[in-house]
């Protein structure tokens, strides 16, 4: 009989984050651990997904933290003495140029987006290595690949992108695989958890006009981004490292040399 395979999401108490602990959970894959900054989004998930109670295990900490980063290997040692699976899915966003960004915002978003990858898969390292055929999974963004309407986010997460391919040739001889998604914009709490709209009206205009940027005429689910991630923690991508896959509806294609259709 197989052992039990064993994953940790960071951020998985809303958002992508839970979409991605919901889809393994019922497909039976791993046993799930989310790790979240507060207990509020726990029980938020909780009673948005009460199915979930008894078979999602929760943890907090801040990734943000190198010893918070510690604790959390030395937690999950101690529960399960081994790791198949790790998604860095938990990150913050802000707009925001040069001009409107201060030195505490930038370091929070790079501290959170980029820092907390780096050190909670060198804290998990000996728990990933332990499992020998362990995939990490980046979540990343679109913002990676061309600069967008915040200057940290953006720089952050070319940082994960450039952290994951480095990651997936120095890893790789243990047998760990190291990927990363890209999204496109998915409706999800993160933009109103970190008051980037004033409220939830302006937010959902913004969703409302959104999907004419894409050729798949609307924007993400959480289930969209979930199905990659549940794919590239699978053996069928055994052979998949070091990748940075768009997930985005096509909006990164989006240009005014491609001939409209007609209505």
């Amino acid at each position: 009989m197989q052992a039990e395979r064993i994953a940790l999401i960071t951020g998985g108490s809303s958002g992508i984050g839970l979409a991605i602990a919901g889809r393994l959970i019922r497909e039976g894959s791993h046993r799930v651990v989310s790790l979240s900054r507060s207990r509020e989004k726990i029980d938020r998930a909780l009673t948005l997904h009460p199915e979930l109670e008894g078979r999602l295990e929760f943890m907090t900490g801040d990734v943000s933290d190198p010893d918070e980063c510690r604790r959390v290997a030395r937690e999950l040692e101690s529960r399960h003495g081994i790791l198949h699976a790790l998604v860095n899915n938990a990150g913050i966003v802000a707009w925001g140029g040069m001009e409107a960004t201060d030195n505490e915002r930038w370091d929070r978003i790079l501290g959170i987006n980029l820092s907390g990858p780096f050190y909670l898969v060198k804290a998990l390292l000996p728990l990933l290595k332990k499992a020998g055929n362990a995939s990490v999974v980046n979540i990343s963004s679109i913002a990676s690949k061309s600069p967008g309407t915040s200057v940290a986010y953006s720089v952050s997460k070319a940082g994960l992108d450039m952290l994951t391919e480095y990651l997936a040739g120095d890893l790789g001889p243990y047998g760990i695989r190291v990927n990363a998604i890209n999204p496109g914009l998915v409706k999800t709490p993160l933009h109103l958890d970190n008051k980037v709209f004033e409220d939830e009206p302006s937010y959902l205009e913004m969703i409302e006009k959104a999907p004419s940027r894409y050729p798949l005429g609307r924007i993400g689910r959480p289930e969209d981004i979930a199905s990659m991630a549940s794919f590239l923690l699978s053996d069928e991508a055994s052979w998949i490292t070091g990748s940075i896959i768009k997930v985005d509806g096509g909006t990164t294609l989006q240009n005014d040399l491609i001939p409209p259709k007609d209505a």
